[in-house]
């Protein structure tokens, strides 16, 4: 089994936050918010349960809990996992805040030259900072 890299706090998170909140910023390119090389990514809704993802990711039950060692259990916060020549090489945590991928996709996984997303302001939250949606082209 490959080394997968996880992340509670989700600097793939907080790189896709400070994208979007960007002066202008009208297109995420999820290739951007990465320093790693990856070729897929899966989207996962908040409070997809960790045997979901293992399943969709076709990881055998005696690595679930290892390789996926979060699952989402708040409205707030979704998983990213990215895959390179079929294998994970990322599990991370994203903050709905730092940009909502909500509904996700219906055709995943995506390719990394398909992961571009519009990015649509949608509501404001209580300190004032805006909340964005992040619409599949």
């Amino acid at each position: 089994m490959a080394v997968v890299a996880c992340s509670n706090d989700s600097e793939v998170g907080h790189s896709i936050g400070e994208l979007v909140r960007a002066r202008h910023a009208t297109e995420l390119r999820l290739a951007d918010a990465t320093k790693f090389d990856w070729e897929q990514v899966y989207i996962f809704a908040p409070y997809t349960p960790r045997t979901a993802v293992c399943d969709t990711l076709r990881i055998q039950v005696k690595y679930c809990a290892r390789l996926i060692p979060f699952e989402s259990t708040d409205d707030g916060e979704m998983s990213l996992a990215f895959l390179e020549r079929g294998r994970l090489v990322h599990y991370a945590r994203h903050s709905r805040f730092n940009g909502d991928f909500t509904p996700v996709p219906a055709k995943q996984p995506l390719l990394r030259t398909n992961a571009v997303f519009q990015v649509v302001p949608d509501d404001t939250a209580s300190d004032g900072r805006t909340w964005f949606k992040l619409v599949a082209k």
